[in-house]
């Protein structure tokens, strides 16, 4: 009569176990949001519960509820920016400029050495080469000139804007 119980309690114990395993999944996928609107709501959510842990006074902000809670308004705020701004197309890049960017990154992980011998230099600077002529590089930005430093004001070199 024991194998009967047994072979139950097995099989609940496998379905619980299964249940448990595939739930947080499911639960993490459902607490984050999709779109614009739902993210700002549950910022406003989030602000709601900081005003009422605020209220609270001590305990609120001893437990460290209310901080969680400004952290999850902050957070939620940012993603509904994020999921509200549109998306920049780029293009892709070359398999030439990809090819250099791994070189680039092995010779990263390579440490020191690949620094000191200028492999890393080299192989970035192949890589923006590839990327310029395929027309795929970020715009360049204007390096400042070190003669323009904020730290003295009253001599600027002639190149320098104010």
């Amino acid at each position: 009569m024991s194998t009967p119980t047994r072979s139950i309690v097995r099989l609940s114990v496998i379905g619980l176990g299964a249940l448990l395993i595939g739930l947080p999944v499911t639960a993490a996928r459902a607490a984050e949001p999709t779109t614009a609107p739902e993210a700002e709501a549950m910022a406003q959510d989030a602000r709601k519960e900081a005003a009422y842990y605020r209220s609270l006074g001590g305990v609120g902000y001893k437990t460290g509820l209310e901080q969680r809670e400004e952290a999850d308004a902050a957070r939620y705020s940012a993603m509904a920016e994020k999921l509200a701004a549109p998306a920049a197309a780029t293009p892709a890049p070359s398999s030439e400029a990809e090819q250099y960017a791994d070189v680039a990154a092995h010779h990263r992980a390579m440490g020191g050495a690949a620094y000191k011998t200028g492999l890393v230099q080299s192989a970035e600077t192949q890589q923006q080469k590839a990327e310029a002529a395929t027309g795929t590089a970020p715009p360049a930005t204007q390096a400042a000139s070190p003669n323009c430093s904020p730290t003295k004001p009253a001599v600027l070199a002639p190149d320098c804007n104010r």
